[in-house]
């Protein structure tokens, strides 16, 4: 199924994993877990790192979400810490698969992980499938027409209490990114999410991590707050 909002800026929908075969071991490793083990954040020895590469990840399926920073018909590069560079690229299992994304989604990948690079590209596979697309960062007026027409839109402030001064946006309720990411929050699966803070950094992080956690609806505020001031979009206080 696929739902287009704002002339085709988001794409939604799911896709049956097909060609791989049922012998392919999963591994729940995330890309920081990779990074820290055999990546540029490991002190290992390039010989310790390819040794362990090879024993645990290699030929092992895995699940990734990041944003699309280059996308044609049969591979995507993906950035997953992000920071804006290349973390992840992979071949994908239908060779016309990456005319559904464009470069800024933000997707959910499964694929078959094959080589470990260097830090310019630290992870390549294959066989990838895309899970979902079904998040974005859109501007302040795109965020406002969508709160206008989704009536089920649950809109999550991600500042700190001490924030809530600069104003906030009506019906929003507050969840800190930092509980976020120590797992203290609950929130509906079922209904699409709103995210935002200060500049829009928080929120694109705690997208990310919603987003490995099973969310597939996500849109983030770019830019946030202030913004959305510089917009004169209303807040209350």
């Amino acid at each position: 199924m696929r739902t287009n909002f704002f002339g085709g800026l988001l794409i939604s929908f799911g896709v049956v994993i097909g060609g791989c075969s049922s012998e392919v071991p999963y591994n729940s490793a995330s890309y920081e877990d990779l990074n820290t083990e055999v990546g540029c954040g490991s002190s290992s020895s390039d010989y310790t790192k390819e040794g362990i590469f090879k024993s645990r990840y290699k030929n092992h399926r895995m699940t990734w979400s990041g944003e699309v920073l280059l996308a044609n018909a049969d591979n995507l590069s993906l950035n997953i810490a992000g920071k804006g560079s290349r973390d992840l690229q992979v071949n994908l299992a239908n060779k016309l698969a990456g005319y559904t994304v464009k470069k800024g989604d933000f997707i959910t990948v499964g694929f078959v992980m094959k080589k470990m690079g260097d830090c310019s590209l630290p992870f390549s596979g294959e066989k990838a499938t895309i899970e979902s697309s079904s998040y974005a960062t859109y501007s302040p007026l795109q965020i406002m027409k969508l709160i206008q027409q989704e009536n089920k839109l649950l809109i999550i402030d991600v500042r700190s209490p001490g924030e809530l001064h600069e104003g906030k946006i009506e019906n929003s309720i507050l969840i800190p990114v930092t509980d976020i990411m120590a797992g203290n929050y609950t929130i509906p699966k079922n209904r699409p999410l709103l995210l935002y803070c200060a500049i829009g950094g928080r929120s694109y992080a705690a997208m990310q991590i919603l987003a490995r956690n099973g969310y597939t609806e996500i849109y983030n505020l770019q830019g946030g707050i202030a913004a959305w001031k510089e917009a004169n979009l209303p807040l209350v206080y």
